[in-house]
């Protein structure tokens, strides 16, 4: 391919030195055959102190013009080869003819390839114009030498969080430091930390103790173990093997050796659209996470080999390969133009390396490889002040295990104990709850990432932790006992949401397959990990939990440990658990699970990419998910399957039904801070749930979509759990689309086998497919769903029923899908104003249960809940069975100011009055005792309404959290004031709780909420 071919604009020398290339008297170019980065040549440049090669031909610069739907700016990108370091510098001048517009240095203190990828209006020097057509790239002063160049990219659009700055290029997109993708691109910057934190600790100077050493030989003795138990089937034959390396290192071209050049597949991000696939074909890399996986086999191979010749050949090709990395630039000090997302393709290269220490130090390059690992792992992060540590899933994912490794990698004693020492420190920062929306745990277990409680994240972050967490115990540098119980508590709620090993579907984010679920084997690291307070060997809350989730009848060394040690499987977990951080809460009994999501103005509703996800707008309007069928319970068996699911009807959810093509997420890259993605929020703070007494709880929220799509789509939901009852109410349902239907949806489900069918009560069995039915309810009707859950809706509704075929676009890339199913939802008619609803789901029920239920129903004395209030203010609810009644206030005020709420809510232990809008329950305990559980659902990370986030119209537009400052803001505390009706004092002091006043009529408490955590106490009367 001849340098026209690429427009001008890219220079692969495959055709010789394209026209417009010179250099200055005394310097020569030519063409170097033996060494490339593309292709089979480069160019080479043999210099003359301040020699100056010119090339002449279109820049192609074109400056950035902001819009919401792409943000790259143009870059420019080149390889450099150098022989040896020479720590000077190289410049790089644009202009036109004479006139130097801008310009970069380039340091040479290297051996082997680098490469620079610089944006021309960020990181240069100057004001760069789109008329340029001169490179002038200048020799330093002093001293001669000898560089090839290949792949020239003189312009092209780069993502502009992409670029990351190293020891060569160190003034590149320096926001990276401390931008959301900085644990990935922060590398220069954590290096040098960690370079002035072991001069200020001087290490030299430092004595190991005996007990240092010693659990330094455990740690090291476990490592190793672990890590070839891990990766033992990782080995690959000897053939395999050697075909690899022959094409990777020793393959030959007319006598010339040509090992391949090593990329990772993030390079075509650098690369002009119009001839990626040429560029990437020419350049015929190996990929470094398939180089990684091949070392890493091989290592495996080494250590398990017992001849002697064997042993020779793979340490032939592990050191040869090693060295090859090195000239390629996966060294220490190079970013290779960016190292976003590398943690994934190197992840197997630091327990290759850790493995073949050994025969790295007989080589002499332990050191160079230690180093390596350090760059690569960040292992510089641990250097970082206190305060401003974070913790990261992809890191304990990807990186945790590089950053040990490197640790422990040095033959030096006292650095190692140091550096452990503060990687232990490092680790109990992360691991403590993080203010704000950062990552990773929270107060509730929640685990973050993207800004949200993300499952999918948080399992790799725990398969990369908690096994460290495990080869640490018992020793000086074990993590301590909180973070310790941290993990614990995160790992006790994963397996609270998850039923049996599966989570909801309303917590996959972008990927609502259904087929993402938790493992065991953390669960398995924990048990062996000790009790949090190090005391047993043997943690058996976690030990329990892991025989639990372990397959019926599994067994291995682990289980008969446990066995050994009394722990029995733990029953399936019973009772209620709010995650305000997730904006959601889970209930469960028995075998069955249930949960419901939201979304506010803080916690995003859907994540979408261009290619995941892209029907789940609604997934989050108070999505209403049971999983209660199959062995063990999943979610096909449950009713989801995404083949044919119509993604307007979510169960739970109160939506606006639209055609695909509308309700198809329209993805943009907004700003800077993002890439194509869309995280909508609401403007509402009004959103998430609390539980008393552990077992029952209560969820609401203000609906509002987000302006982006419509805007006018507003409800008051709430939800309602006792025992296997869950009472459902929306009020105040209002949009101004007059063309598609707003409808409830109560459930959808596959339907597996013809047998699966809806029974309602004033039909029975609904056996006919395909078939609608739609009733308007003048009687209360009740149905039985096709797994066995009840519903029992009160008149004065339109309830649709539907068994039919369905075909639907996948949520990935619009392709056919279909399947049958059974639905039915609540109609609200087209632009309602002020609709409402009501239903009840009994989970896992039968027509008996059902008609009782719906008998009792019609009776106030025989009811087992009764609606008090259900408006714009609040809803209002008593269950009988518990003698609570639950409270949604959705505005502050008065509970009581309309006549018909008076009856119940005049008795003593109702409430009265909230100056915040809150959640209350109020529960009954004795005749002289009250229990209250109360939440402030407003998390409070930004008071008053942000201007960028309203249009011209004062319409909410599409921002990106990651470019919202209040994301790391500790949520404001706030103390809110109620009324209860009756004298009251507190059973027990409770720092957060002030009884302010109180008389025979009422009494006035002062709750402090904060982190959206809900405050429960006992209540007792006065007497005189």
């Amino acid at each position: 391919m001849t340098s026209a071919e690429w427009n001008g604009r890219i220079y692969s020398f495959e055709s010789g030195i394209p026209d417009g290339f010179s250099t200055t008297e005394g310097s020569s170019l030519s063409i170097c055959e033996t060494r490339s980065r593309d292709g089979k040549q480069s160019l080479q440049w043999n210099y003359m102190p301040g020699a100056k090669l010119t090339i002449k031909g279109p820049i192609g610069f074109q400056p950035f013009v902001p819009n919401p739907h792409n943000q790259a700016i143009d870059t420019f990108g080149i390889w450099i080869y150098s022989q040896e370091p020479t720590g000077q510098k190289l410049l790089f001048e644009f202009g036109k003819d004479e006139r130097k517009d801008c310009h970069f240095e380039v340091g040479l203190d290297f051996t082997g390839w680098r490469s620079a990828r610089v944006a021309y209006e960020r990181d240069m020097t100057g004001e760069p114009l789109s008329d340029m057509q001169t490179l002038t790239i200048v020799a330093p002063a002093s001293g001669q030498g000898v560089l090839l160049f290949d792949q020239i990219i003189t312009s092209t659009p780069v993502d502009p969080r992409h670029h990351t700055r190293d020891r060569q290029v160190p003034f590149v997109n320096l926001q990276a430091d401390q931008a959301a993708n900085s644990h990935w691109l922060g590398l220069l910057r954590m290096d040098e930390v960690l370079e002035q934190w072991r001069a200020r600790i001087n290490i030299d100077e430092m004595k190991i103790t005996a007990e240092e050493m010693a659990s330094l030989a455990l740690i090291q003795e476990r490592w190793d173990h672990y890590l070839l138990e891990l990766n033992e089937s990782e080995q690959r034959s000897l053939e395999e093997q050697q075909q690899y390396y022959s094409q990777l290192l020793y393959a030959a071209e007319n006598g010339i050796a040509r090992p391949q050049t090593i990329d990772v597949i993030h390079i075509k991000d650098f690369y002009p659209l119009h001839c990626s696939k040429e560029l990437l074909e020419l350049t015929n890399a190996a990929d470094l996470r398939e180089v990684s996986e091949m070392l890493l086999a091989t290592a495996i191979s080494y250590r398990q080999s017992s001849t002697v010749a064997e042993k020779n050949r793979l340490q032939q090709w592990f050191i040869d390969t090693v060295k090859h990395l090195d000239q390629q630039g996966w060294a220490w000090g190079s970013s290779q133009g960016t190292v976003h997302h590398l943690g994934y393709n190197i992840i197997s290269l630091y327990p290759a390396y850790f493995l073949m220490r050994d025969v790295l130090l007989q080589e002499g390059l332990l050191e160079q490889s230690r180093k390596t690992l350090e760059w690569y792992s960040g292992l510089g992060r641990i250097a970082f002040a206190d305060e401003e540590i974070e913790g990261n899933a992809d890191i304990f994912n990807t990186t945790l295990a590089g950053m040990l490794s490197s640790v422990l990698l040095t033959d030096n004693m006292e650095q190692m104990a140091a550096t452990l020492g503060r990687l232990q420190r490092w680790m109990e920062l992360s691991i403590m709850p993080a203010r704000g929306l950062m990552a990773i745990f929270k107060p509730d277990g929640a685990g973050y990432h993207h800004v949200n409680h993300y499952p999918a994240y948080l399992i790799g972050c725990l398969k990369g932790l908690t096994p460290v967490i495990r080869i640490l115990s018992g020793t000086l540098f074990r993590i301590p006992e909180q973070a310790h119980q941290m993990i614990r508590h995160v790992l006790l709620a994963m397996r609270f949401y998850s039923n049996k090993t599966e989570w909801l579907i309303s917590i996959s984010a972008r990927h609502p397959t259904g087929k993402w679920g938790l493992d065991p084997e953390l669960y398995r690291e924990m048990a062996l990990a000790g009790s949090p307070d190090g005391k047993q060997a043997i943690d058996e809350i976690m030990g329990a939990a892991y025989l639990r989730l372990l397959p019926s009848g599994a067994t291995n060394e682990t289980v008969a440990r446990l066995q050994s040690c009394g722990v029995e499987p733990e029953p399936d977990p019973n009772g209620h658990w709010t995650m305000n951080y997730a904006c959601a809460a889970y209930h469960r009994r028995d075998h069955w699970l249930v949960g419901v999501r939201g979304f506010s103005r803080y916690i995003w509703g859907n994540e979408t990419y261009v290619n995941c996800n892209l029907y789940g707008r609604y997934i989050a309007y108070g999505h209403l998910e049971i999983m209660a069928s199959g062995q063990p319970v999943n979610h096909k068996d449950s009713g989801y399957d995404p083949e044919g699911w119509d993604w307007n009807h979510w169960p739970g959810t109160t939506t606006i039904r639209l055609p695909y093509d509308k309700l198809r997420s329209d993805v943009r890259n907004v700003d800077k801070f993002s890439g194509y993605e869309e995280m909508t929020i609401s403007d509402e703070t009004f959103a998430g749930g609390l539980s008393i007494d552990g077992s029952d709880g209560m969820f609401a929220m203000k609906l509002h979509e987000h302006g982006k799509y419509n805007g006018s789509h507003r409800a008051r939901k709430s939800y309602y759990f006792f025992s296997n009852m869950i009472i459902a109410l929306g009020s105040d349902i209002e949009n101004d689309d007059a063309e598609h239907a707003t409808e409830t949806t109560l459930f959808q489900q596959c339907i597996l086998d013809g047998k699966d069918t809806v029974v309602l009560s004033t039909a029975g069995r609904i056996e006919d497919f395909p078939k609608i039915t739609t009733l308007e309810i003048s009687e209360p009707v009740w149905m039985l769903d096709t797994r066995s859950n009840g519903y029992y809706v009160p008149a004065g509704q339109q309830l649709t029923i539907a068994k039919q075929h369905q075909i639907t676009p996948h949520q990935k890339d619009d392709s056919k899908t279909e399947g049958d199913f059974a639905s039915a939802w609540l109609s609200h008619g087209h632009a309602p104003q002020a609709g409402e609803y009501e239903y009840t789901v009994l989970v896992q029920s039968e027509e008996a249960e059902m008609t009782a239920f719906a008998q009792a129903q019609q009776q106030a004395v025989s009811a087992a809940y009764s609606v008090i209030r259900k408006d714009r203010g609040a809803h209002i609810v008593w269950e009988k069975a518990s003698r609570t009644t639950a409270y949604s206030c959705f505005e502050a005020g008065h509970t009581a100011d309309h006549a018909q709420y008076s009856d119940h809510l005049s008795r003593d232990g109702s409430l009265l009055f909230v100056d915040t809008p809150c959640m209350a329950m109020l529960r009954e305990a004795k005749a002289d005792k009250l229990q209250v559980s109360v939440v402030d659902p407003d998390l409070r990370l930004y008071e008053g309404i942000e201007p960028d986030q309203l249009d011209e119209q004062g319409n909410q537009r599409e921002v990106s959290l990651y470019s919202r400052t209040w994301v790391e803001a500790e949520g404001a505390g706030h103390t809110l004031t109620m009324h209860i009706k009756g004298c009251w004092n507190l059973e027990q002091q409770d720092e957060r709780v002030q009884v302010s006043a109180h008389d025979s009529e009422s009494t006035e408490l002062r709750i402090h909420c904060q982190h959206a955590e809900p405050v429960e106490f006992s209540l007792v009367k006065c007497f005189e």
